[in-house]
């Protein structure tokens, strides 16, 4: 859950790049049903999350979001205004001012919604009347200094986005499962300048067979070097539980 230091950079950010945002239980009450059920899932088999706008949850005051797609879409869209100034609040150096970040803010949403290049088709059935075409353009860029990296539900970068921007390390591994999110990865997308390894559990339902990865110096799933991306995991498809960063 945000402190109310959080909550009051967030709106005070925002407020200075757009004149106001409103509040999430706004967006909860108006979202479509479909949308907002998938979101309420999530909340009710996750901890520490909280819903920011009409189809995005984040974690760690920012630093874990997840996106839904839009009823008809078939990949979540690039940062909200909520979402942006979160990702810059999370990264930001300590004492910045509230205008440097909505600054940030601004620049994040821009960035995000850039297309830098789309890949068509998708080794997923998309739903019925939903057209298979994306890109990993959605996926944040660095922002001061922290690297952001992005998984997705289905091949081609659609369904849910699962994005990352934490200081996470090779000690300890991230739990799929803390977001809702095991065995849900079809492609990626690495933006920043990390290594991510991602690994799958070693003996079905104990989180703590994913550190075996490590432990036991057992090849992982696959990796991910800096600024690199995959529109489709092939035979790996569905069975990342964890990862580290490097």
């Amino acid at each position: 859950m945000f402190t109310r230091r959080h909550v009051a950079v967030v709106a005070t950010a925002w407020s200075l790049a757009l004149g106001g945002v409103g509040s999430a239980q706004a967006y909860a009450d108006d979202a479509p049903e479909s949308v907002q059920q998938q979101i309420n899932d999530v909340l009710a088999t996750t901890q520490g999350g909280e819903q920011i706008s009409s189809n995005e949850i984040a974690w760690e005051d920012g630093n874990v979001i997840m996106s839904f797609p839009d009823p008809g879409e078939w990949s979540a869209p690039a940062s909200s205004p909520e979402a942006a100034t979160l990702e810059a609040t999370a990264s930001a150096p300590e004492g910045m001012s509230s205008a440097a970040i909505a600054r940030a803010a601004a620049s994040i949403a821009e960035d995000a919604g850039t297309d830098d290049g789309a890949d068509e088709g998708s080794n997923d059935d998309p739903p019925s009347g939903i057209v298979a075409a994306g890109s990993d353009s959605s996926c944040p860029t660095v922002t001061f200094g922290n690297d952001y990296y992005c998984f997705y539900q289905y091949a081609n970068y659609g369904g849910r986005r699962l994005q990352f921007s934490g200081a996470y390390t090779m000690t300890q591994a991230v739990m799929f499962d803390a977001y809702d999110f095991e065995n849900k990865t079809s492609s990626w997308s690495n933006k920043g300048a990390k290594t991510i390894y991602v690994g799958g559990r070693t003996v079905t339902g104990n989180n703590y067979s994913c550190h075996n990865y490590v432990n036991d110096k057992r090849p992982v799933l696959w990796e991910e070097p800096g600024h690199s991306h995959s529109k489709s995991l092939g035979s790996l498809d569905n069975k990342a539980d964890c990862f580290w960063a490097q």
